[in-house]
Parts: structure tokens; sequence; C-alpha cells
């Protein structure tokens, strides 16, 4: 494989947890945001998903639209004492592994699962310590799936989306290099969609009633 074709600048190697996509997406294919019907019925489907993947070299399937990578995807929302709602906004700066999302935003905390997590719960609350710094973990929700097919990054990639309620607005990004992140308010956020990526993007318009 040529330099050029892949997507990856470091870390391709790694072994990591993918879901053949026959059974990541068990109802067909979908695009957008899927809401679980209920926090049992979320934690169900996530179970099911950590029963049907497996790990694969990350090189592989980044190339592969036949699997998904599995991505637990927390969207950290503190509530202040005015009731004011405020997003952690990210910045992804040049030092991240995939060039694909250089000079996006996002606001949502998580990543890759390892052969070694031991499930989507366990990844995401280690995603959660490597990315950010909080006082304490979050209580964490899960809301629903993100599944979007229309570029090469949504096409091998599927989202497991968890509210992370913050009880402290102290909260800060661990990987510098990589990402540049503060509080904003809700409607900041939701004027500012043009800058996110894609998954970002297809969350802001369900932003609105998170934490209510």
């Amino acid at each position: 494989m040529s330099a050029s074709a892949d997507p990856l600048a470091r870390g391709a190697d790694e072994m990591i947890i993918g879901i053949p996509r026959d059974a990541a997406l068990s109802d067909g294919a979908w695009r957008g945001f899927k809401r679980f019907t209920s926090v049992e019925g979320g934690l169900a489907e996530i179970a099911r998903l950590d029963r049907v993947g497996s790990p694969r070299p990350r090189r592989e399937l980044e190339l592969d639209p036949e699997w998904k990578q599995p991505i637990p995807y927390a969207i950290a929302l503190y509530r202040t004492a005015e009731g004011e709602r405020q997003l952690f906004w990210m910045d992804r700066l040049a030092g991240g592994s995939d060039r694909r999302l250089h000079g996006r935003a996002s606001f949502g905390v998580g990543g890759h699962i390892g052969a070694d997590d031991g499930g989507i719960l366990v990844a995401l609350e280690r995603e959660w310590r490597e990315e950010v710094e909080t006082a304490e973990l979050p209580r964490f929700t899960p809301l629903g799936l993100l599944n979007d097919d229309s570029d090469e990054v949504g096409r091998v990639h599927l989202g497991i989306v968890f509210l992370a309620e913050l009880s402290s607005p102290e909260i800060a990004v661990r990987e510098r290099e990589k990402l540049a992140g503060s509080l904003v308010s809700v409607e900041r956020a939701a004027a500012r969609a043009s800058e996110l990526e894609g998954w970002s993007a297809a969350l802001i318009s369900h932003i609105a009633t998170l934490g209510e």
C-alpha cells in the first residue's frame, strides 16, 4: 500500500474492534442519528454490538466498508447555575492521527475500541480519561446510534452516542497537540454548525433536547 493510499498517519497497525456491516446494521443501513427507545434498550444494543465484534488491524478496517468500527461518542454537557446548557466544543488540530479530520470541530469525546478494552462501555471511560480531564467521571447515558455512509470516514464507523453530564465546568483536553476545547452554549454551538465534522454536524439538530 502506498503512503498516499493510507488515510492514517500513525496507529495503523493497532488491533481494534470491528463488526461486520450486516451485524452492525442489523436492521439495514440508515443515515443520521437513531435514538434508543430507552436506556435499557440502549444498554441491550450495546451488549449485542460487543458480542458481534472482533479484533482486526486498524489499517484493514479503515479501508474496508464491509466492516464497521464501533466508536463510543460522548457529548459532554454542563448546566450552569442559571440553567444555561453548555457543550464541550473541540477543534481538531494537525497533531491528530487521521488527516481526514484536521481543521474540523467536534463535540464528541471518544475513539476506537482496543482489542484489550473489554467492551464499548469500558472503552468509553478509557477514552474519556485519555482525551479530557475532569474532577470525576460524568454520568454516561446511552442516547442512540449514529451512521453516515456518505463519506469515506463514515462508511467504516458506527457511533454509539452517549450524553456525558458534567457535575462541574472544570473540563480540559489532555492531548493539546491534537485538540483545543472549551465550553460553549448550545446556541453558540448551533451557530457554528458549519465548522463541525460529519458526526457532530449530524447531531447538532438533536442537541436542543439534550439534558432536558
